[in-house]
């Protein structure tokens, strides 16, 4: 279910409204009757209790907890604590690894067998409240990072995204001067396209865009060479010349390359030998990969570029599992240009819904429920 809806029900369930109250609890009955379970993900905790309020992160802590049984996505490491996008994603690459011509849905099938954990509410609360201050603190400035990733992966102030990697290989490097000026050319429009269509709540353009710049030119330096500065990018990426086909372009190669950080990074619960994992898992055999890039690339493109599109992108994930997934409307339509593109998508995505009120929820699962028990 999308997190607006869980917070709705917790503010009508704290409401001194007697009415808003009787909506909530007949929200309750009815969910209950249609014989569903909640599914729960960590990112649906963070954008609940990362709320300003005290008062309403209390309200939706009070909701959860008195929820009887829920599902939740597990730990990998079967730690005291919900799991992630990061958790299914180590299940996926766990099952990809031991299979390596299995397919995406095949992928999905096997994880589906150990992601899920069914608990209580209450019991999947307990940790955050042990670190509750902390956590709360942590909440905030990951939603403030995450505004600026958004921002800075939706702008296209670079414009070289479809330049062919061949082509740049045949390039030497460029002058100091002439780098100078490309690099003030990348600040102007990062930073324009940021102050015009960022997430409004990135308080200052230009900072953001520094500190950016600034981790860009540092890698650069680490890693430029005169002799070839597209291969040693290219090298310091993890990749070599047998990556690169004749139509690769730097767009491919940055996709390419935030897989290959991922990997890095989840393979540290892994544990997995580098060589191989690198050569038998790629993303297009991950049910969360497939679904994220896909609904990244067929999002909407509004005029603002909400950070909370990132937490939607992961939350998009669970449709792989879940018998029914809830999104917002923006999510909704990148779902349904997503299936008519892809069949791979298609059959991987289950059921996705959309419903402007949480009361609705209940209907429409008892008729999907009915459709399903006909066909």
């Amino acid at each position: 279910m999308d997190s607006s809806h869980l917070g709705a029900i917790a503010g009508d369930k704290a409401s001194k409204d007697s009415a808003r109250v009787r909506r909530a609890e007949a929200f309750d009955q009815a969910f209950m009757e249609t014989g569903s379970v909640l599914l729960l993900s960590w990112h649906h905790f963070q954008e609940l209790f990362s709320h300003r309020s005290e008062e309403v992160a209390a309200q939706r802590v009070a909701y959860l907890q008195s929820l009887p049984l829920v599902a939740a996505i597990d730990s990998f490491l079967k730690e005291d604590i919900v799991g992630s996008v990061a958790d299914l994603q180590s299940f996926e690459i766990a099952a990809a690894f031991q299979n390596p011509a299995a397919s995406a849905t095949s992928v999905r099938e096997e994880a589906a067998k150990t992601i899920f954990r069914i608990t209580s509410g209450a019991e999947l609360v307990r940790p955050f409240l042990e670190s509750w201050t902390a956590l709360r603190e942590g909440f905030g400035d990951s939603e403030e990072h995450t505004r600026e990733v958004v921002a800075i992966s939706k702008s296209s102030f670079a414009g070289n995204s479809d330049a062919k990697v061949g082509d740049l290989l045949k390039d030497g490097m460029r002058a100091p001067g002439d780098m100078l000026r490309q690099f003030q050319r990348l600040h102007r429009g990062l930073a324009a396209d940021i102050r015009e269509r960022g997430d409004t709540r990135i308080p200052d353009a230009d900072h953001t865009t520094r500190a950016f710049m600034k981790d860009v030119i540092r890698v650069g330096t680490e890693v430029v060479r005169p002799d070839n500065p597209g291969l040693r990018i290219l090298q310091a990426w993890g990749f070599d010349l047998s990556d690169i086909g004749p139509d690769t372009t730097l767009g491919d190669i940055g996709d390419m390359a935030v897989f290959r950080r991922k990997l890095e990074v989840l393979n540290v619960k892994l544990r997995l030998p580098w060589p191989e994992l690198i050569a038998r898992v790629k993303e297009d055999r991950l049910p969360s990969g497939i679904i994220y890039n896909a609904i990244r690339r067929f999002h909407p493109n509004t005029h603002e570029w909400d950070g909370s599109e990132l937490t939607d992108r992961y939350l998009a994930c669970l449709a792989a599992y879940a018998d029914v997934t809830y999104v917002d409307k923006r999510t909704y339509e990148a779902f349904r240009l997503a299936r008519q593109k892809s069949e791979t998508f298609a059959a991987l995505a289950r059921h996705v819904e959309k419903a402007g009120s949480y009361d609705a929820i209940p209907g429409q699962l008892a008729a999907r429920f009915a459709q399903v028990a006909t066909t």
